[in-house]
């Protein structure tokens, strides 16, 4: 496990977040129908910061080495630069980080969704934990799991097939590149996953005073969380919730954290030079008198 890789994770968790946190909470906002409006109180936009912080970093810094120490364990077997890494490495990291995720996401919506007086971030938590237990905080888990594995597989995907595309052999990349390769994994991410991103949003947050007050059924389960925001959007507008917002956010944010990532720690197998994008069949273990030589 590369130190650098933690430490260039951490930098690019807390970077992002701290640039571009006012678009996530408007983004939580109009994927929960609690507030439509772009212009809100200043200290509004900033609600549930201390806890995205606190718990994005070590999140992020999971989700990183997770993928790519699979990414490197896969390679003498699968190939450095085949797609069935990716989507192995995808999934992994995404299984592993959820167990942080989670608790993020369900302390964060409430807090940016929140309409009484002030709470501390501690006095949530703590409310929390005296209504459901500990699983009161991986509220909406499976649903994340649901909607964030195969958004990692194709996050990851896109992203290091646009680095292949970018590449130039002999150069390495720029960091303006690896901004590129994660706008387009972020977009082709986001629109294959919106729809039951806005479900789990809507889930994690269905127990609090303010969907209690505007759609109370809601905390029946995930069903009839779909079926609620059907009935209030439409269909097909149900697809497309919030996706403005949510690119406008995810693109620049995930864009700022993997080149602070790359720039710091760049993804690369020791002692091997970058591969092309390839769908080779399965590659054997190296033999034993290889590994000796």
């Amino acid at each position: 496990m590369a130190l650098e890789t933690i430490a260039a994770s951490v930098l690019g968790a807390v970077g992002s977040k701290l640039v571009f946190y006012p678009l996530d909470t408007i983004r939580t906002l109009q994927q929960t129908s609690t507030n439509f409006s772009y212009f809100l109180p200043i200290r509004s936009y900033f609600r549930g910061l201390g806890a995205s912080l606190s718990l994005s970093a070590p999140a992020f810094t999971v989700y990183m080495v997770a993928y790519r120490e699979t990414k490197r364990e896969l390679a003498p077997y699968l190939g450095e630069a085949a797609l069935a890494n990716y989507i192995v490495s995808g999934a992994v990291s995404q299984l592993t980080s959820s167990f942080i995720w989670t608790p993020m996401e369900v302390l964060k919506a409430r807090m940016q969704i929140h309409q009484g007086p002030k709470i501390s971030t501690l006095n949530l938590a703590s409310s929390i934990y005296r209504m459901d237990g500990i699983k009161g905080f991986f509220r909406g888990y499976w649903m994340g799991v649901a909607v964030f594995l195969p958004h990692s597989v194709v996050w990851w995907t896109t992203y290091e097939y646009s680095k292949e595309l970018l590449s130039k052999e002999d150069q390495p990349l720029k960091t303006i590149d690896y901004g590129i390769a994660s706008a387009s994994a972020s977009s082709s991410a986001a629109l294959a996953s919106n729809f039951l991103d806005v479900i789990k949003t809507r889930q994690q947050v269905a127990v609090s005073e303010e969907i209690a007050r505007i759609r109370p059924d809601d905390r029946q389960g995930v069903f009839k969380v779909a079926r609620n925001l059907i009935k209030e959007v439409g269909f097909f507008r149900a697809f497309f919730k919030g996706l403005h917002i949510r690119l406008l956010h995810s693109l620049p944010s995930s864009a700022l954290a993997m080149m602070i990532v790359e720039s710091i720690n760049p993804d690369r197998l020791r002692g091997t030079a970058p591969a092309k994008f390839t769908n080779d069949e399965l590659l054997p273990p190296p033999a034993l008198e290889e590994i000796e030589a």
